[in-house]
Formats: C-alpha cells, sequence, structure tokens
C-alpha cells in the first residue's frame, strides 16, 4: 500500500536515496499484514484462538483509527490530501499502470492511494462488526449483549462477507506489488522497509526531514489507551431472552 507527488514526464537520473515514508507509517503497514494474516489464520484454526482472534481484531481497529488520524496530521506522503485525486487523476494513473515505464510518483499513486483508503474501510469495517457479533457457544463480541440477535446475526453475515472482500484487495495488493517489481522494475516493498526511495533532482524537495516520531507517540498512545477503555469498559451483556 504505498502521496500523489509525481512528474508527468519520466525524472531524470535518480540520485541517493531520501527518506520519503515515515516509520509510523511504516509500522502501520506491516503491522497491519501481521493482523491481517493473524485474523484469517486464527478464524480458520477452531474455538481456541477465538480470544487471540479478538485481539487482532481490536489491534487492527486501532491501527485503522491511528492511519486515519495520520493521514491529517503526518508528513507529506502519509496525508490523505497529497494522494486523493479526482477521475482525471486516475484515468491517467491507470494508463501509466498499464506500460512498462517506471513509476515517477514520489508516494501513492491515485490509484494506490484509493486502495490505501479501500484497505482501510475494508478492515475498520471488519473490526467494527467483530465487536457485536458472537458465535453462539462460547465467544461474543464485547458489545453483543447491546444488539438483537438478528442484528448480531446480519453483522455476522457482513463480517464474513467483508473477509472475502478483504481477500480479494489482498491477493489484487500482492499482484500490484509484483506487476511494479517484475514489469515496471519499480521496488514497492524496500521502500516500505527502509523509507527511502532514490530520488530524481527535481524530486528532491518531496522527501521528508524526519520521522515525526513524538507526534506518532502521541496520537498512538491516545489511540490505544481509547481501543482498550472501548473494550474494557463495554456494558454488560444482556439477559437471556432480553430481546
Amino acid at each position: 500500500m504505498t502521496s500523489q507527488t509525481s512528474a508527468s514526464e519520466k525524472p531524470s537520473q535518480p540520485g541517493p536515496e531520501s527518506l520519503v515514508w515515515d516509520l509510523p507509517t511504516r509500522l502501520f503497514h506491516w503491522l497491519l499484514v501481521v493482523c491481517i494474516a493473524g485474523s484469517w489464520i486464527t478464524a480458520e484454526a477452531g474455538f481456541e484462538w477465538t480470544e487471540t482472534h479478538f485481539l487482532f481484531g481490536y489491534t487492527s481497529l486501532g491501527l485503522v483509527t491511528f492511519r486515519i488520524i495520520w493521514g491529517f496530521i503526518g508528513p507529506t506522503h502519509a496525508r490523505f490530501s497529497s494522494f486523493i485525486r479526482g477521475p482525471a487523476h486516475i484515468l491517467n494513473s491507470a494508463r501509466a499502470l498499464l506500460n512498462r515505464t517506471p513509476s515517477t510518483y514520489t508516494g501513492h499513486n491515485p490509484i494506490g492511494g484509493w486502495s490505501t483508503v479501500l484497505f482501510l474501510a475494508v478492515v475498520g469495517t471488519q473490526a467494527t462488526t467483530g465487536l457485536f457479533i458472537s458465535d453462539d457457544i462460547f465467544y461474543a463480541g464485547p458489545y453483543n449483549g447491546i444488539v438483537s440477535g438478528a442484528t448480531a446475526g446480519d453483522l455476522a453475515g457482513l463480517h464474513h462477507l467483508n473477509f472475502n472482500l478483504l481477500q480479494a484487495l489482498v491477493v489484487i495488493h500482492l499482484s500490484a506489488i509484483l506487476w511494479y517489481r517484475w514489469g515496471k522494475r519499480t521496488p514497492l516493498i524496500k521502500p516500505m522497509i527502509t523509507g527511502k526511495k532514490a530520488l530524481a533532482d527535481e524530486q528532491l524537495d518531496q522527501a521528508i526531514p524526519h520521522n515525526y516520531l513524538l507526534r506518532a507517540v502521541i496520537t498512538g498512545s491516545v489511540v490505544a489507551a481509547a481501543v482498550i477503555a472501548l473494550v474494557q469498559f463495554a456494558p454488560p451483556p444482556a439477559p437471556m431472552g432480553f430481546f
């Protein structure tokens, strides 16, 4: 999931690597990968892994919340304003996607930007619906007791359907990474690990100065506290037969 900051022409010879992706954005990305994989595995592993499955869900909810906030207060290429673009930009990005010319975008291209938004929406939906559903045997989300059985069943259906959509998005995302690496000769994984990309001279002013760690720690702490409070102070389950 790699701000629209692009050059319409192919840039000149790349220079030294510069910081583009801040550490908080990179940590978000890889922690979300772990949570999606962990949720997938624990969902298939049986009832004894349900509590772990819930923990992955709570963590995913916190990560999505952090990333939404970071999309407004983070550095340039993490901000939604840098990569959310209209139809004309998306069409140009789609045309560029189909050729083998290396990408000239410093951060997300418009398609990658909207893919990021879609991932946040789908993962957020997955984590939120999980708060309300139950397996009808041993485990229930912390807010299962405040909805009727019918509503919980509808949310459970959405939870499972939405996960199919999430799986499809993961496959598309991995396919795009492979295409960029082998078709367009533009690696996406290494910059999301190191945070650095080789920028052309005309792109050097698009590098970010540092990782904004203090801002990220404060934001992450507030989000973590909010998610913990959301779970710990959930209302008690309704008595049997209440609905």
